[in-house]
């Protein structure tokens, strides 16, 4: 069930394919590491991305890839791994935090896991209704990705714009709210209710795979996250003292290139999003009134790739 509800406030939950070019050359753990980076890669896509950037550029430069443990963050720190490439950055910027790792500096934005509007009840976000309920995961993260969202729909306005990642910035709450546009209830329930609550609400917002898991195609939400200053955007670190390193420079060239953003658009099908991409994205015109006060349907689908 679903937990709270209320008008315009929102119940705060506590804190909380690859391509047909050869392989990459990975070098294993014992070769020899003259001229080789060491970057720790995390699960779901970030393998496959490197692996295509460095493709791109003729295998250059010569990685060798392994698994992102939990102490990835302190091994590239203290000199045993060159980079990491494992997640988004509050997690990066939280872990360092609590654990007293220092020295370490964001080298490229790569990708964003994003948050979607998706709907069983209405086509459009202008179906929508004054009044309605919206389904938003459990957590002060999920509950700040669902406002942020719900006001790049134009369904509500928030005193903060999106894009921050200050503490405040990341946890956004009711009190935020300064204009109720559609007088939603938001509602907040953890995600393995949804199959039981998301029959009785207007909209749900979910990350892809709990989308998949409930029956939505990510590639077809009502409307996504941008990638352009997306806060949880997955990024390349490494030391800031070896952030020079053309080796290193050379990968966060090859990462952030239009050509990889083009792939992870194209490859993932909606459930992953190139960050900061060098084309524009789709924005959510102005909402023009009909006669019946209901805003006319914005068009927040991804554009297609360029030429």
């Amino acid at each position: 069930m679903v937990r709270r509800a209320f008008g315009l406030l929102v119940v705060l939950a506590l804190l909380g394919v690859p391509a047909c070019a050869p392989q990459v050359r990975v070098e294993t753990a014992g070769a020899d590491g003259d001229g080789v980076l060491t970057v720790l890669v995390g699960d779901g896509p970030h393998r496959q991305i490197l692996e295509y950037a460095v493709r791109l550029a003729g295998g250059r430069p010569n990685i060798r890839i392994e698994n992102a443990g939990e102490d990835a963050n302190r091994r590239v720190a203290s000199g045993t791994a060159d980079a990491a490439y494992f997640q988004h950055i509050p997690a990066f910027e939280g872990q360092t935090a609590q654990d007293g790792i220092t020295g370490l500096a964001i080298l490229a934005r790569v990708h964003v896991v994003p948050y979607a509007l998706y709907s069983r009840a209405h086509p459009s976000l202008d179906r929508i209704p004054h009044f309605g309920s919206v389904l938003v995961p459990s957590g002060r993260a999920p509950l700040a990705r669902g406002l942020y969202l719900l006001q790049h729909a134009r369904l509500l306005t928030l005193n903060k714009e999106f894009g921050g990642t200050s503490f405040d910035d990341l946890t956004v709450t009711e009190a935020n709210v300064v204009d109720a546009q559609r007088h939603l209830t938001v509602t907040q329930a953890d995600p393995e209710q949804f199959p039981e609550v998301i029959g009785a609400v207007d909209a749900v917002i979910m990350n892809p795979a709990t989308a998949q898991a409930n029956g939505f195609d990510p590639a077809t939400p009502l409307l996504r996250e941008p990638g352009t200053r997306n806060p949880y955007t997955n990024v390349l670190v490494g030391r800031a003292a070896n952030a020079n390193d053309p080796r290193l420079v050379l990968l966060a060239r090859q990462l952030e290139r239009p050509e990889v953003a083009d792939y992870i658009d194209t490859e993932f099908g909606g459930s992953v999003i190139a960050a900061d991409p060098p084309r524009g994205e789709p924005t959510v015109p102005p909402s023009p009134t009909t006669d019946s006060g209901e805003p006319t349907r914005p068009d927040g689908r991804t554009p297609p790739p360029r030429p």
